[in-house]
């Protein structure tokens, strides 16, 4: 069994900045703040992808609401 490359650590509360190749399934800029990371779940895609849930933020801050997205581990490094 080939050993999965380490994942990033990303601190809640970080915002994150995501063009839309950089995530997917929304295809549109996404801004995020963390509030959860699931590393369980990034096995899955053989640590290349991570799954973070946050709190969408408009390009003012304002909250939109929570969310899961699926980000580009190579973007978090």
């Amino acid at each position: 069994m080939n050993a999965l490359p380490p994942l990033p650590e990303v601190p809640v509360g970080t915002v994150l900045e995501l063009p839309k190749g950089d995530w997917r399934y929304g295809g549109h800029h996404l801004r995020l703040r963390v509030e959860q990371v699931r590393h369980d779940l990034s096995h899955y895609y053989d640590n290349q992808w991570i799954w973070l849930v946050g709190e969408r933020l408009a390009a003012d801050g304002t909250p939109m609401g929570p969310m899961g997205a699926l980000v580009r581990v190579s973007v978090l490094r």
